[in-house]
């Protein structure tokens, strides 16, 4: 029992620091800081990816009054501009979200008594519309794609058992990469394009290359170590896999 416990919190464990390497390094992260205007403090989060249904909300969050902001963002080559509104946490903009897939670029330029100070200093932030994606269908892609990799870092570790249990966490592994392959993530993908009621999108828009490799690796991988061919290997290869592709996604 006390074996087991460790082989959990282990899989926990690396499931955290993956899962936190993963967001820090994701190429769609925001653009985060804070800075001091006559020692008060200024914080912003520049977002680069937008799954607002109506309106995208920038809040720029100041401790020192009196500062001013404008919005400025360039779209289809023409360029606009709105003064945010001042709220008691500081700024705030609201603009319409644009149809899924486009982009505009923006940045933010405050001024506080002569003085301006640009967000980001030089050029500027290129956010992405994406379809509004209801939280359920988020949750269930939540679940299954950090339950299937935690279950295959579980196997993995289970070679440190003397594989009593391996056979167990492959079919539950596999189980949750083909559901999430075949019916979460072309759904999600529908909403996020938003497509559903709209369009029919194309196969190949629903169906993501990664997941299927994904999935096509654990199918392969159970065949073989269920007929004993090259355990270890196979199981090894197969989570190295799960999380080079989970970087990739």
């Amino acid at each position: 029992m006390k074996n087991q416990i460790i082989l959990w919190l282990s899989s926990f464990v690396i499931l955290f620091v993956i899962g936190y390497i993963k967001n820090i390094t994701d190429k769609d992260y925001p653009m985060t800081g804070t800075f001091g205007i006559e020692g008060y403090k200024v914080s912003y989060k520049l977002d680069k990816v937008s799954y607002n249904k109506s309106t995208y909300r920038n809040i720029i969050i100041s401790d020192i009054k009196g500062v001013t902001g404008k919005f400025i963002w360039l779209q289809d080559d023409k360029k606009y501009e709105m003064n945010m509104n001042e709220t008691e946490r500081g700024l705030v903009i609201e603009i319409p979200v644009l149809k899924a897939g486009k982009q505009i670029k923006y940045k933010v330029v405050l001024s506080y008594k002569n003085k301006t100070y640009e967000i980001p200093e030089s050029g500027y932030v290129t956010l992405t519309f994406w379809g509004n994606i209801p939280s359920s269908v988020e949750t269930l892609y939540f679940i299954l794609l950090y339950c299937g990799i935690l279950i295959s870092l579980r196997g993995a570790l289970e070679l440190f058992n003397q594989n009593k249990n391996l056979k167990k966490y492959i079919i539950i592994t596999c189980s949750l990469f083909i559901s999430l392959t075949i019916i979460i993530n072309p759904l999600y993908n529908s909403y996020k394009l938003g497509a559903l009621n709209h369009y029919v999108p194309k196969v190949t828009d629903l169906l993501e290359t990664s997941m299927l490799i994904l999935s096509l690796v654990w199918i392969v991988g159970a065949v073989l170590i269920f007929n004993r061919k090259f355990t270890k290997t196979i199981t090894m290869l197969m989570t190295t896999a799960t999380i080079i592709i989970f970087f990739l996604l």
